[in-house]
């Protein structure tokens, strides 16, 4: 399958299932379990939190991780954030009125960020597998901490995504979990690692 085709695929099917139940924001985030199982596998990811700042979630869907984290981890956190699912990005303007101006219809395979984030948080599953690491390379210059997820399938095995982060050349500065989650981050406290000029 090609690159293209393999997007195109992924696109339909989250568009499918995250727009079945457009009145429940735990679906159009990715779960249908509702509030309790959404803390249980999104909540460890205030762990790579380390002060306030702007943060782009890459697959940020509707935005309730944005406002979520937010939440739960009472930092200042400006929301920005990329989908390839225009409906779900109009979501997210909904959610996140005062900074609608900071989400973007983009994939993020071709996306060409202009700035540079205090977090930028990325999955892996968001790219084939042959492109896992040129994807981290590629977004690592523009935060100070890459934050890679892994969500798996029940069916699935848990990616070492801190082990993604060191092939493509990265310090794991550090990693936390939750059921059927793996996460790990690499931080560079003076900004981010090779920034562009």
């Amino acid at each position: 399958m090609s690159r293209d085709a393999w997007f195109e695929d992924l696109r339909r099917r989250i568009a499918e299932f995250y727009l079945a139940e457009p009145r429940d924001p735990y679906r159009m985030s990715g779960r249908s379990t509702g509030a309790g199982r959404w803390a249980l596998k999104r909540r460890c990811l205030v762990d790579a939190l380390d002060g306030p700042g702007d943060y782009l979630d890459v697959g940020c869907a509707n935005g309730l991780l944005l406002e979520s984290l937010q939440e739960w981890s009472g930092l200042a956190l400006v929301p920005h954030g990329i989908d390839f699912v225009p409906e779900l990005i109009a979501a997210a303007r909904d959610r996140h009125p005062g900074c609608a101006q900071n989400f973007a219809v983009a994939n993020v395979w071709d996306w060409a960020p202009t700035r540079l984030y205090d977090y930028l948080r990325t999955n892996v599953e968001y790219v084939p597998v042959a492109d896992r690491v040129a994807n981290v390379q590629r977004l690592a210059p523009f935060t100070r901490r890459l934050i890679v997820c892994h969500y798996a399938a029940t069916d699935e095995e848990l990616v070492d995504v801190a082990d993604v982060l060191r092939q493509a050349g990265l310090p794991v500065t550090g990693t936390t979990s939750a059921p059927e989650v793996a996460v790990a981050w690499s931080a560079h406290p003076d900004g981010a690692a090779d920034r562009p000029n």
